[in-house]
């Protein structure tokens, strides 16, 4: 008989132990795990997803706890009861293989701190756990669901309280150190002040090209390329920063002038606004770039138009 899903009180989910970073959690067995889920296969919006069964026993260390995270066509949105596992990212594997790799959000309801006792899973459970990956003709992930899983919105331009509140939360959660708080503070009292006094702080990457051009490079997983520079990569922009659709946003600008190897092309993922899976020309992911934008712990990878690359050798 098919394990019955119902949904835990809201009190249940925030009797659960708040796990810090560093800590080591077991992902619970699959059986206590569908007992969490609601018919959606959610935990207060957010649902267990079929790649995240592989994980069903085994320990992980706690990388952070956001508190807040960037939504697409939601702004900044705050989280509560959830953690990010060292670098456990969703393979797209039950979603025809989308390639944007997010980190996966882990609900407290799904961790232990001490080793499970039952099984990860039998085929049994794993034939009960139907876990949807569809909603009519869109796609159903956690990275569709976030804006609904949400606690809070702050839009896509929070005030600087909103934004100081923010930080003193993840100086709470241990997600950024002292020193790390107090630069990140001066740095945006000083760019306030100047944003004030009309001085330009840069934060604005935008082209003035009305249509964009794309270029075929034809990178290889292993290729080395060094990406232009930020006067280069503004002239194939659009006035809304974009090549092709494809924006070049601010956190991007560090990787300017450095070089990288490939890791892989990118050539379908699944808009987080709409589920749709889109197709992607000319376009690679870098080892080991990731957006690092402050106050956001996604750490989502970031997305290069061949244009904006250079090949190089090693």
């Amino acid at each position: 008989m098919p394990t019955k899903l119902s949904r835990p009180s809201t009190n249940q989910i925030k009797k659960e132990r708040s796990y810090r970073p560093g800590q080591t959690v077991w992902v619970r067995g699959l059986r206590d795990i569908l007992q969490t889920l609601d018919s959606d296969g959610k935990v207060d919006g957010l649902p267990f997803m079929p790649e995240m069964l592989p994980y069903c026993g085994r320990s992980f260390r706690v990388a952070c706890r956001p508190s807040r995270t960037c939504v697409e066509g939601a702004g900044i949105c705050e989280f509560d009861g959830v953690v990010f596992l060292d670098g456990l990212r969703c393979d797209g594997s039950a979603h025809d293989g989308c390639q944007r790799r997010c980190l996966l959000f882990w609900r407290e309801a799904w961790l232990s701190d001490k080793p499970t006792t039952a099984p990860a899973h039998s085929p049994a459970d794993a034939a009960e756990a139907v876990l949807k990956t569809r909603q009519g003709a869109a796609y159903f992930c956690q990275s569709t669901e976030l804006a609904g899983a949400a606690t809070g919105n702050q839009g896509d331009k929070p005030g600087l309280g909103k934004r100081l509140g923010g930080d003193l939360r993840d100086l709470q959660l241990g997600n950024i150190d002292p020193l790390e708080f107090s630069r990140h503070v001066l740095e945006t009292l000083s760019n306030k002040v100047k944003n004030l006094a009309g001085v330009d702080t840069g934060a604005a990457i935008v082209g003035t090209r009305q249509k964009t051009e794309t270029l075929s490079l034809d990178l290889q997983p292993g290729d080395w390329v060094e990406v232009k520079s930020r006067k280069e990569i503004e002239a194939t922009l659009d006035v809304s920063g974009k090549n092709k659709g494809l924006l070049f946003s601010p956190p991007m600008l560090p990787y300017c002038g450095k070089r990288y190897r490939v890791a892989n092309r990118l050539e379908k993922m699944i808009l987080e606004e709409t589920g749709k899976m889109i197709q992607l020309k000319d376009t690679v992911v870098l080892e080991g770039v990731t957006c690092e934008a402050w106050g956001c712990q996604r750490s989502n990878l970031q997305f290069w138009r061949e244009i904006w690359l250079k090949r190089v050798k090693s």
